[in-house]
């Protein structure tokens, strides 16, 4: 298809969507770097790279009329694509299909960063950009950010800000926007259980321990399988449930259950989930299998090892470190000792107040759309948001993005509406536009 240069920021996006920007291509990544700096330095932004040089961040400066400073996270990289032949098409090659744009890195997340950076560029080109405005785009967020704590301790001068947005969110079930003021938090743990040097063949099993029933037996003593309770002593201890802005703002939400169960293709809810969905997804901590693995998937084999990786999400007063701590204790007194643990992945959670001057512009430029829209107080996905508090002092919040509940990030056929990049894009300007109203009020 030809693009129309009016169309500003889908030519950019295009570009950037073609680069194969997964962890298993470094090269990539740190190409997907370099033209995420071209973009940001031909808009005008003073540019460093940052972090390792294989995956590189790229942060980004540029003054508004204003002294008050946002940052916006995004990340460049994407998921591997995974089997290809589970894709309509290739994923590296973007196509446009009536309103939808099909592409890995599309919904999660190089749209958002583009629709910002358009929104950016025509304020600042009409001399009506009201606030310095940074960008932090991650090179690694979807292997975790390894390197994004050390990044920020070194940027700390020009990440210095009131506050700013994270890598934009999606629609809910029933194609509303949300905003969302927190996100939970995640402790991976991969579960490591070690019966022998090599598999044998499963004739063995006779008078060989199985790697793979010690592990099962590990994992039961965790979690109850049919009821969903979890074992663990202290498992909820410390947590800090929703405030009444919290219960005013779940009281104003609806969940369309059977959207929801249509679009994720399940037949049910859990039934504890069954009361209220909305404040499981929120404020509830989750104790997920992730991925199990034994032997070489088929044929009779005895195996010699066999691992599951645990997928744990946190809500505010849980630590990643305190759920790893309590996992470790929990199977040592249970008698398996033996287990061997490894943190893997993930974060504390974070959430800011509802009347943040950010929660409110993004109010005021929802607002003034036709697409209804609602405010959440978390999110149920997770990532390294607490890392800004921690360091820098402030809260991100997701604005709506140009995601929706059918995106499928994560998996085949990722894509986006063509409406939705636009609508994000003049949704960013009126919150910029918005929120330097806001800091004017304020300083007056």
């Amino acid at each position: 298809m030809s693009l129309d240069p009016a169309q500003d920021g889908l030519a950019d996006l295009f570009d950037l969507l073609r680069i194969p920007s997964h962890a298993g291509n470094p090269e990539a990544r740190r190409a997907s770097a370099l033209a995420c700096e071209r973009l940001l330095a031909k808009a005008g932004f003073e540019t460093v790279l940052a972090g390792p040089s294989d995956a590189p961040a790229v942060v980004a400066m540029l003054g508004g009329s204003g002294p008050e400073r946002l940052v916006f996270y995004n990340h460049h990289d994407v998921m591997p694509p995974g089997d290809l032949t589970s894709w309509d098409r290739d994923p590296f090659k973007p196509r446009i299909e009536g309103d939808r744009l099909w592409a890995r890195g599309a919904s999660d997340h190089k749209a958002s960063f583009v629709a910002r950076l358009a929104a950016v560029r025509r304020l600042n080109a009409q001399d009506r950009l009201p606030v310095g405005i940074t960008f932090l785009i991650d090179g690694e967020e979807e292997i975790g950010s390894p390197s994004l704590e050390a990044i920020i301790l070194a940027e700390r001068d020009r990440l210095t800000a009131a506050g700013g947005l994270y890598s934009g969110g999606a629609r809910d079930e029933d194609g509303a926007m949300v905003i969302r003021a927190g996100c939970k938090g995640r402790c991976g743990i991969r579960l490591t259980v070690t019966a022998g040097e090599k598999d044998n063949h499963s004739k063995w099993a006779a008078v060989l321990p199985s790697a793979s029933w010690r592990l099962i037996a590990a994992l039961a003593s965790l979690r109850d399988g049919a009821t969903g309770e979890v074992f663990l002593e202290g498992f909820q201890d410390g947590v800090i449930g929703p405030d009444g802005e919290d219960e005013a703002a779940l009281a104003r939400l609806h969940f369309d259950r059977s959207a929801f169960l249509d679009q994720v293709g399940y037949g049910r809810l859990l039934p504890d989930a069954e009361f209220d969905p909305l404040r499981s997804l929120m404020f509830e901590p989750t104790f997920n299998i992730a991925w199990l693995g034994a032997g070489p998937g088929g044929g009779t084999v005895l195996p010699g090892s066999a691992s599951a990786l645990l997928d744990i999400r946190l809500v505010p007063g849980q630590t990643t470190e305190a759920m790893f701590a309590l996992v470790r204790d929990h199977l040592a007194r249970r008698g398996f000792s033996d287990v061997e643990l490894r943190a893997e992945g993930g974060g504390d959670p974070d959430k800011c107040d509802l009347a943040d001057p950010v929660v409110r512009a993004l109010h005021r430029a929802c607002d003034l759309t036709t697409t209804p829209y609602s405010v959440h107080p978390m999110g149920a996905g997770s990532g390294p948001r607490h890392l800004f508090r921690r360091h820098l002092g402030y809260s991100l919040v997701q604005d709506p993005g140009c995601s929706w509940q059918g995106s499928n990030d994560h998996a085949a056929n990722e894509n986006i509406m063509i409406s939705h990049f636009y609508e994000n894009r003049d949704l960013i300007e009126r919150f910029l536009i918005a929120y330097g109203e806001l800091a004017q009020a304020a300083r007056t």
